[in-house]
């Protein structure tokens, strides 16, 4: 399936973005910044959009206290139809209604393929999506639109913000948010799920912790076992997280590393970026190597 990148647009919208690898402190940034700078956040996140999935996609409900947010807790997840299509038409219509009311759309999430959609302005075509089963790829099953063509209303001139820790730093922490999970019910709440009727194949597509727990609910595994496959699957997660921020890079996007998410860093571009002042070069990029830190140059 083709999809189009569209370069020309009579309306533009400013956003800011904040991505980065898993268990990275995404949220915790975003809300920060929504506060200082009286923004709405919106998820880009692929399982967030449904509702009951808490835990075991990481919604930190608890972080945004009164900062409005979007895209979360939308959609059944027994039904499993949320997709690329209609993220990209929720997503723009989100920015929309936030400008249009005088306030700054900030973008928050690390889904690949939501992220580059508009980022790089995707034209969908319009197809109906193939049933979920087996053997289906997922890649076909995104790059599919139920409800016709898809075309963005106007371009987003987005300041891309991207939070780094030292690679050991993510492993660790990738560990740290699994074991927090599991203490806080994410194997009872995924038990839950499929008591309300999500199956377990259908949770098995949901990936990563809805798979290796299903495995485990279904006395496929132990917990031990299913424990060290789920963060092993993690971790290499984030690894692919990395290439796709290379790949972002590598196709003109810039993106600015901050540091552990580093408050008053992000803030300076973020004041500078919306007084409409010139933003400088990215510090390093990791596409290029170059002057990046020696823990994200490593293969």
């Amino acid at each position: 399936m083709d999809i189009e990148c569209k370069n020309a647009y009579s309306d533009v919208r400013k956003a800011i973005v904040v991505t980065g690898p898993t268990a990275t402190g995404k949220t915790g940034l975003a809300v920060k910044l929504a506060r200082r700078f009286d923004c709405e956040i919106i998820s880009i996140d692929s399982r967030q959009v449904y509702r009951k999935m808490d835990i075991g996609t990481g919604k930190d409900l608890e972080e945004y206290g009164d900062v409005p947010y979007h895209l979360i807790d939308i959609a059944d997840p027994a039904a499993g139809d949320y997709n690329l299509w209609k993220f990209c038409h929720d997503a723009f219509s989100a920015v929309d209604d936030i400008t249009r009311r005088g306030k700054t759309p900030l973008l928050c999430g690390g889904t690949a393929l939501y992220l580059e959609a508009l980022l790089r302005s995707f034209t969908l075509p319009g197809e109906q999506l193939p049933m979920r089963e087996k053997g289906v790829p997922r890649t076909r099953r995104e790059d599919s639109g139920a409800e016709g063509r898809f075309t963005p209303p106007f371009k987003l001139d987005a300041l891309v913000l991207g939070v780094y820790y030292p690679r050991l730093e993510v492993r660790s922490r990738i560990e740290q948010r699994l074991d927090a999970r599991f203490a806080a019910g994410m194997v009872d709440e995924i038990a839950q799920l499929n008591r309300d009727g999500v199956s377990f194949e259908q949770l098995e597509f949901y990936g990563l912790e809805y798979r290796e727990i299903s495995a485990y609910l279904q006395g496929k595994v132990s917990f031990e076992d299913m424990r060290t496959n789920l963060l092993n699957r993690i971790r290499q997660f984030a690894k692919r997280q990395d290439i796709f921020f290379r790949k972002l890079e590598r196709e003109g996007i810039d993106i600015h590393w901050i540091e552990r998410g580093d408050f008053t860093e992000a803030c300076d571009l973020v004041s500078a970026y919306l007084d409409g002042k010139e933003i400088p070069e990215p510090q390093f990029r990791l596409s290029e190597h170059k002057n990046a830190p020696s823990y994200l140059a490593e293969k």
